[in-house]
C-alpha cells in the first residue's frame, strides 16, 4: 500500500511539474531563465520524510508541484504558488491538492491548505561538500506568503538525494 501511495504522489508531482518544464524550457534558445528548484531529499529524522520538488519561475508566475511522503504512507501533494531563490536558499510555497495517511491531521495537510518548503543547496552531495538542507511548515488555512519563512527555515540535513536551484538575479 505504501508503495502505491508513493507512486501516486510522485505521479501527481510529475503531472503538475510537467507543463512547467515545457514552459520553462521554451525560451527560444533553450537557456534557462528565471528561478528554479528541482530535486528530491530525505531527512534522517522526524520519521524520514522525502520531499520531491519541481518548480520554475516564469513570466506568468511559478509553475510546478511538490510531494512530501513518509514511509508510513502519509503524503501531501500540490501545486506551487510561489518560488523565491536567493543564492543557495529557496522557499517554495504550495497549495495542497491531495493528502492522506496517519500524520495528515498532525501536519495539518488538508486540501487547499498552504505549506512552505525551505531548501538549502550546497552542491552535488559529494563527500567534500556540505549536505543540502530541508524543512517544511505545517499546513495553514491561510496563504503562508512568499519568501523566507521561519517555519520552513532549511536547517535539517538531508541524508539521501540532492536539490538543484538557480537564482536568476545572480
Amino acid at each position: 500500500m505504501r508503495r502505491i501511495l508513493t507512486i501516486a504522489a510522485m505521479a501527481a508531482t510529475l503531472l503538475m511539474a510537467g507543463p512547467a518544464v515545457a514552459g520553462y524550457a521554451a525560451t527560444g534558445d533553450g537557456i534557462a531563465r528565471g528561478n528554479y528548484l528541482v530535486g528530491t531529499g530525505t531527512l534522517g529524522q522526524f520519521g524520514t520524510p522525502t520531499a520531491y520538488l519541481g518548480a520554475y519561475e516564469t513570466n506568468s508566475g511559478p509553475l510546478g508541484g511538490f510531494t512530501i511522503t513518509y514511509p508510513d504512507g502519509t503524503y501531501a501533494a500540490g501545486r506551487v504558488t510561489c518560488l523565491t531563490v536567493t543564492g543557495n536558499i529557496a522557499f517554495l510555497t504550495g497549495k495542497i491538492a491531495l493528502s492522506g495517511g496517519p500524520r495528515k491531521e498532525t501536519n495539518r495537510w488538508l486540501k487547499d491548505y498552504s505549506v512552505v518548503i525551505g531548501v538549502e543547496d550546497n552542491g552535488n552531495g559529494g563527500a567534500a561538500e556540505a549536505p543540502d538542507r530541508l524543512n517544511f511548515s505545517l499546513g495553514s488555512p491561510t496563504d503562508r506568503g512568499c519568501g523566507w519563512n521561519i517555519a520552513a527555515q532549511p536547517v535539517f540535513i538531508i541524508v539521501k538525494g540532492n536539490y538543484r536551484m538557480a537564482d536568476a538575479s545572480a
